[in-house]
Order: structure tokens, then C-alpha cells, then sequence
């Protein structure tokens, strides 16, 4: 028991939490592997990583142009757009290959048939090719969004769970921490903001040990030397908290 608080109480607290970011963890497998699954992305990941690292530069030549409406969802409603495709071909020892890429609008005003055009193919399958020039094959595009979207899963798990993690260290130090009296010994400026309003506060309990709020808004701070309550983790595993940092003090 701890201050009252049975031992099984904290257990389940923590349990809480612990499941709380499993499960954070879990939603996002789920739906990137949903995302992966319900989507042509795996294979044009696979052509894309084909054209992009296993590659050959070549000179090719258009062969057709042609255009293809659709509806298209915009910010004044749905109203028609168009593709627009250039066809090509080219000759790999002797032997001839053709494609057709979705190209920009800019690139498709400036061709004709016959022009000459720079292409790209995979080594191991020359079926597969693109335009290099305003033209990104789907494959190359899919490569580059699932690079983002990895990155910004990385950093918004990563936030999520830094805020689970101090979510966890204010519930279970309110609930169980030990209460001591403190002074406010320094003020700590926040070196990202030159006019000092954002502050932290430094302190000793009445046990002499120190600690540090977070960052906040210095207007919110108390004065050097005043009063103030701590709550220390009884296993000394969380760092102390100050009561302001949760809207208490």
C-alpha cells in the first residue's frame, strides 16, 4: 500500500496506460496495413523502387498524345478535368519497347509525334518505363508519399506517445505521489524565446532534493523563494512534479 492507495490500484493504473499506447501502436498497423492492402500502392512501391534504384536513362520517341476526361471533386464541386497521356517507344539492343505516361500540362503543349523524349525503364523489365521529365511515374510518387507518410507516423506516434507518457506521470504522482513542501530557488528561460516568456521554475524540497517544471508561460510562474507543493514518486522511478504544471497551484 502506498499512502493509502492499494498496490493493486496502481497496478491498474499502469495498465492502463500501458494499453492505452499498445493500442495507439496497434491503430496505426492497422491502418497502414489497411491502407496497403486496399490500394494499388504496394505494387506501384514495387515499380517505383525499380525505376528509381535499379533504373536506366535512355532516349525515346512519342509516338501518340491523347487526353481523357473525367469528374474531378474540387473546391466549387465536381466539374470536368482531363489526363493528359503521351505515348512512346524505345529500342533496348534491338529490341523495341513502348509506354504511355500521365504527364503535366506543360510538357504535354510542348510535344508532338516523333518528338525525341528522355525516358526512364527498370533494368530487369523494360516493360516498365516512364518519362522522366514532368512525368513521375504513380510508382515514383507512391515511393515518395510513403516515405512521408512514414516519417509523419514516426513523429506523431512519437508525440502521442510523449503525451501519453506525461499524462501516465501526472495521474499516477497525483494519485500516489508523496506531497512536499518546496521553495522556488531560479527561474530557467527557455533558450528557443528571447524575451523570457517562456520559463520553467527550479526547486528544493524539504528534503533537499531539486527539480525543474516544464516550459511555461512566465506569467504563470510564482515568485523566487515562495511556497510551493511537490508530488515525488514513493519509487523514485517518475520525476517530480510541481502542482502548477497541472492547473493546481
Amino acid at each position: 500500500m502506498v499512502l493509502g492507495l492499494p498496490k493493486t490500484d496502481v497496478e491498474r493504473l499502469r495498465r492502463r496506460f500501458s494499453l492505452l499506447k499498445s493500442g495507439l501502436f496497434g491503430v496505426a498497423v492497422l491502418a497502414v496495413t489497411v491502407f496497403l492492402t486496399a490500394t494499388d500502392v504496394v505494387h506501384d512501391l514495387r515499380s517505383g523502387w525499380a525505376l528509381q534504384f535499379n533504373g536506366e536513362d535512355v532516349s525515346g520517341q512519342v509516338t501518340g498524345l491523347r487526353t481523357e476526361t473525367k469528374i474531378c471533386e474540387g473546391r466549387f464541386g465536381r466539374r470536368p478535368c482531363r489526363d493528359l497521356f503521351v505515348a512512346y517507344a524505345f529500342n533496348i539492343e534491338g529490341q523495341r519497347f513502348s509506354g504511355e505516361s500521365l504527364v503535366a500540362d506543360t510538357l504535354f503543349q510542348s510535344l508532338s509525334k516523333g518528338d525525341a523524349i528522355v525516358l526512364r525503364y527498370a533494368n530487369d523489365d523494360p516493360r516498365l518505363s516512364t518519362i522522366t521529365i514532368f512525368g513521375p511515374h504513380r510508382g515514383l510518387r507512391a515511393l515518395g508519399y510513403c516515405v512521408f507518410l512514414l516519417v509523419a507516423s514516426v513523429l506523431l506516434l512519437a508525440a502521442l506517445s510523449s503525451k501519453i507518457e506525461a499524462w501516465y506521470r501526472i495521474t499516477y504522482l497525483l494519485k500516489v505521489g508523496m506531497r512536499r513542501s518546496a521553495e522556488v530557488t531560479r527561474y530557467a528561460n527557455a533558450t528557443y524565446v528571447s524575451d523570457g516568456s517562456l520559463s520553467s521554475i527550479l526547486w528544493q524540497d524539504e528534503t533537499g532534493a531539486t527539480g525543474q517544471s516544464r516550459m511555461m508561460a512566465a506569467a504563470r510562474l510564482p515568485d523566487l523563494g515562495a511556497k510551493i507543493t511537490v508530488y515525488a514518486d514513493p519509487e523514485a522511478k517518475l520525476p517530480t512534479i510541481w502542482e502548477g504544471e497541472v492547473g493546481k497551484g
